[in-house]
């Protein structure tokens, strides 16, 4: 009798840490994506390249150079505009609702993910691109969702670099590039010292990059400081969104100006900083002013 009851109990035993691995394996596999469930309606229109009719209160009419193939792309909270020399049209739909999918599985499983001004420990469930954003947004001491325009761009971006030579993914002022040619872009800010009057090249040496902005006077995203503008190019979008609030953060007073591009300058993923307060404005690195 006891070796039949010792035999049922480690048949009991089994069954039991089984059923318990196999629970904490599905609860790690809550951030995988099922695009099949967001049916929430996309909008991709074709636009030519000689025929660009866009708005003018965002400096997406502003990047000069635009390829063969362009692409304004709607979709929940992103107004894109993809600018490629190959046809990738059919991957778009993809990519974005995949990267959306990620994002709100993660804000579902972990509220604070949103909402968090400051950064959060890296769960070793987080998808990939979720973990970049939290590694980012420590180095700049920022919330993760300080970096999801540009994590959008990137995510996007990754699906599409191997297909094509110069590519161009602007998410609501913050910009991927990806070209073999130099790219002149126009800096959009309300300042009467200033408006109208920046424009910037980008080396196709420094690209693939990420070009992002963050001001306190205007635009959708959430500022500390006063700064009229702050535009960062950095390694990835990621990296450049981040930097961009965290140093216009910084930015109350022309005085502030010099200091904070001083203190972030040696942050190796930043690779140039434009920050523009009143009628003073300040440069360093790789972004090199030119006339309109």
């Amino acid at each position: 009798m006891l070796p039949l009851l010792f035999i049922w109990l480690l048949f009991f035993w089994f069954f039991y840490i089984t059923a318990v691995l196999a629970g904490s394996k599905s609860k790690a596999m809550v951030y995988n994506y099922d695009i099949k469930a967001h049916r929430y309606d996309i909008n991709i229109e074709k636009l030519l390249a000689d025929k660009l009719d866009l708005d003018k209160s965002i400096y997406r009419d502003r990047v000069k150079h635009k390829e063969k193939y362009n692409w304004k792309v709607i979709y929940k909270y992103s107004d894109l505009l993809v600018s490629c020399n190959k046809d990738i049209s059919l991957k778009l739909e993809k990519l974005i609702k995949e990267i959306y999918c990620l994002l709100e599985s993660c804000i579902k499983e972990d509220p604070i993910f949103e909402k968090s001004l400051s950064p959060l420990k890296i769960k070793p469930d987080y998808p990939p691109v979720i973990k970049r954003m939290c590694r980012k947004a420590a180095i700049f001491n920022v919330g993760p969702m300080a970096a999801v325009a540009g994590a959008v761009c990137d995510y996007i971006a990754s699906g599409l670099d191997r297909y094509c030579r110069r590519l161009i993914i602007e998410n609501g002022g913050d910009i991927f590039i990806k070209s073999n040619k130099d790219i002149d872009v126009g800096v959009y800010l309300k300042n009467k010292y200033f408006a109208d009057q920046i424009y910037l090249k980008i080396k196709a040496g420094d690209t693939p990059c990420g070009l992002c902005s963050s001001s306190g006077i205007f635009g959708h995203s959430l500022s500390m400081g006063k700064s009229d503008l702050v535009v960062v190019l950095a390694k990835s979008t990621i990296s450049a969104d981040s930097a961009a609030t965290s140093i216009a953060n910084k930015i109350n007073s022309s005085k502030d100006i010099y200091k904070t591009i001083k203190n972030y300058r040696s942050i190796k993923d930043i690779t140039g900083i434009l920050v523009v307060k009143d009628d003073k404005l300040g440069v360093w690195g790789n972004i090199e002013l030119i006339d309109s």
